[in-house]
């Protein structure tokens, strides 16, 4: 684990600035820590030069998209549409997977030992899982055979008038599916529960904990805290179980240099203001 690591290790680690500081925390050195067993990275989205990548990308594929909307032969629209999603994963390759943001994420994963899986979810976005044991590794990749599996049936089942955002992820409506991935990314299973049923029937889990946010306010009952990672909902704002895996994650950071308590103290608040700037349904 890196607190054996050598001090000027972490040192390098913590001023690669390759790696977003919140990536550097909550996705590398909370794993390692064994605060969660799994996180996840979108790329590039999560990269620090995300959006010249995204940019880059679009410059090259703008002018394919528009001659695929023209094409009117099924035969024809079908080859295009194969022949756009293979430029589409050599224009990743190029300006992703090429770039030293990208190296760095896979140089750093081996530096702390950690595992790693790539997962494509569409020709210009991948999800880099890091993890610890074979075990979380074995359960992951069944949980991505099955994703897959229950992407196509999704697909296979749509009409036009589907709601492209249920298409998206559509993984997210199967409690099952839901309830063992929040696992494996270290969610306590209060919140996973609330999460993954709230998607079963439909309901904006992002408009809920917006709301929670707001309401508990004004009695101070917000705890930062229970938002220990990014991107994660907890059931409640002061939901116990998540508190205490923020308030451990602070104490082992604390314990590796104080910097990197201050830094976790600050992106918990982020990641507070983030679910609470989600939109409301009033």
């Amino acid at each position: 684990m890196l607190k054996t690591v050598d001090a000027r290790l972490l040192s390098r680690f913590t001023r690669d600035l390759r790696l977003l500081p919140r990536i550097k925390v909550e996705n590398y050195l909370l794993v390692d820590l064994g605060v969660r067993p799994c996180s996840q990275t979108t790329l590039p989205a999560e990269l620090p030069n995300a959006r010249a990548m995204g940019s880059a990308i679009e410059r090259i594929m703008s002018p394919r998209m528009g001659l695929l909307q023209r094409e009117t032969d099924p035969r024809r629209r079908m080859a295009a549409v194969k022949a756009l999603r293979g430029a589409m994963s050599d224009a990743y390759d190029k300006f992703v997977v090429g770039s030293p943001e990208h190296r760095a994420h896979l140089d750093w994963a081996d530096r702390f030992r950690l595992k790693k899986r790539m997962v494509e979810v569409r020709p210009t976005i991948r999800e880099l899982y890091l993890f610890r044991d074979g075990g979380t590794g074995k359960k992951l990749g069944r949980l991505m055979k099955e994703r897959e599996e229950l992407r196509r049936r999704a697909y296979a089942r749509a009409t036009p008038g589907t709601d492209k955002i249920s298409l998206a992820y559509p993984e997210e409506s199967v409690g099952s599916w839901t309830r063992e991935m929040g696992g494996v990314l270290g969610y306590p299973a209060c919140c996973v529960d609330a999460y993954a049923s709230e998607r079963e029937k439909g309901t904006s889990v992002e408009s809920r904990a917006a709301r929670q946010v707001e309401e508990m306010e004004y009695s101070g009952g917000v705890d930062a805290f229970s938002y220990f990672v990014g991107y994660f909902y907890p059931c409640a704002p002061n939901c116990r179980e998540a508190s205490s895996l923020g308030r451990e994650s602070l104490r082992l950071l604390n314990g590796l240099d104080p910097a990197l308590g201050e830094l976790y103290g600050s992106l918990v608040a982020e990641n507070l203001e983030r679910v609470r700037d989600q939109p409301k349904p009033w």
